[in-house]
């Protein structure tokens, strides 16, 4: 019998998205300004895209390393549950697209939420003041660094007309 070859499309997709995201962090440019070092505004970057891209190579090299009998198993037994893991890569887009309209704030206020009720059941009573402590505690102390960070051109657009 040949051995089984399956491919996990959600690590594929994933170190297909991160490895665009490091070409996009390498062209970053670096403000003459800025002070010299490793921290620049591109290290976060890289950190992030760097991670993202060994987690996804590592999703895939572990499909590909379990043996075919295990493989057979776990693809005989029927799923009970839904795997979560797309719709993050959904929600991580929409999340990244909506923080210039919606601002840091509130789109990562959204983002926790339906994140978190996506990936399991979680009481509301934990939920909301963590999905909102979070983003707004971050929010301060950046505002506290002086690091300005655009409440978005919803919020812009109302306070304008207000």
């Amino acid at each position: 019998m040949p051995p089984v070859s399956r491919i996990n499309f959600t690590g594929l997709a994933l170190l297909l998205f991160f490895t665009g995201y490091l070409y996009i962090a390498k062209q970053i440019p670096i403000d003459p300004w800025s002070l010299p070092g490793d921290f620049t505004a591109s290290a976060f970057p890289y950190l992030a895209g760097g991670l993202g891209f060994i987690a996804a190579l590592l999703m895939l090299l572990t499909e590909a390393i379990q043996p075919t009998a295990q493989r057979l198993q776990r693809a005989a037994k029927p799923r009970v549950y839904l795997d979560p893991m797309r719709s993050m890569v959904v929600i991580l887009v929409l999340y990244i697209s909506l923080i210039e309209v919606l601002g840091f704030v509130l789109a990562s206020i959204v983002f926790l939420i339906v994140a978190a009720r996506i990936t399991g059941p979680i009481p509301w009573r934990h939920l909301l003041p963590f999905a909102a402590g979070v983003p707004l505690l971050l929010w301060g102390l950046l505002d506290l660094m002086s690091i300005y960070i655009s409440p978005g051109r919803l919020i812009s657009t109302w306070l304008d007309n207000s």
